[in-house]
């Protein structure tokens, strides 16, 4: 499928109008509801432990340190489902109508990503099992994977817009794997520098992210050029 001159700056920044109907509005409305009840109940589980009736600054400040994995955890999924949201809202632009197995699928990456809170509770209170932090890695790589299934199944459908092309579609699809890529890439390492070692890797997270958004872009940019 050949682009239009242009056509790469209109999927960069806003595609062309396209005529969406109300089921579609209706999908895309409950999608970021569900990406902001989940990120709003990451917070329920950061909360101060248990503290004496007549707390003294030493005893605030030792409650505060026990919650650091809690609120690691909490930024860490915070930033996450953030990652995806974008994904989704950036993939989205571009699908101009829907199916069953498309809403299906939508389903599928919603339910993965309602279900973050949950592993993101269980490593804030018990990150230093093993166990866990597995547990947290499958979980949100599933959801990340989960994106760019959607995403490549709709472009092969033919539920996208005319001019988004093959290359497109698919380096879009590789920049939703920069999470997955990260968490399941560091439980490699998990026998060696242990649980806390692990959970430090996670924070290359951002920098691949702008890895990966800088190749697509500069690959993109060659193909227009081209």
């Amino acid at each position: 499928m050949t682009r239009p001159p242009g056509s790469q700056d209109r999927l960069d920044n806003e595609p062309p109008d396209v005529d969406r109907d109300l089921g579609f509005e209706r999908l895309v409305f409950f999608s970021d509801a569900v990406f902001a009840i989940a990120i709003t109940l990451l917070i329920i589980e950061v909360r101060l432990p248990a503290l004496p009736d007549d707390p003294t600054d030493a005893d605030i400040v030792a409650a505060l340190r026990q919650t650091l994995p809690s609120i690691f955890a909490y930024v860490l999924s915070f930033a996450t489902i953030g990652l995806y949201w974008l994904s989704h809202w950036r993939r989205w632009r571009y699908i101009a109508r829907v199916n069953e197995r498309l809403v299906g699928l939508n389903l599928l990456l919603l339910g993965l990503v309602a279900f973050i809170p949950f592993p993101t509770a269980l490593i804030g209170e018990q990150g230093d099992h093993a166990s866990v932090v597995v547990i947290y890695a499958l979980a949100l790589s599933a959801a990340g994977i989960a994106g760019p299934v959607t995403w490549l199944y709709a472009w092969r459908a033919g539920l996208t817009i005319s001019t988004v092309s093959p290359v497109y579609a698919r380096l879009s699809a590789i920049r939703g794997f920069a999470v997955p890529i990260v968490l399941l890439g560091s439980l490699l390492f998990l026998p060696v520098v242990g649980t806390t070692g692990v959970e430090l890797m996670w924070l290359l997270i951002a920098p691949v992210q702008i890895l990966m958004n800088r190749f697509v872009h500069a690959r993109t940019s060659e193909q227009s050029s081209a």
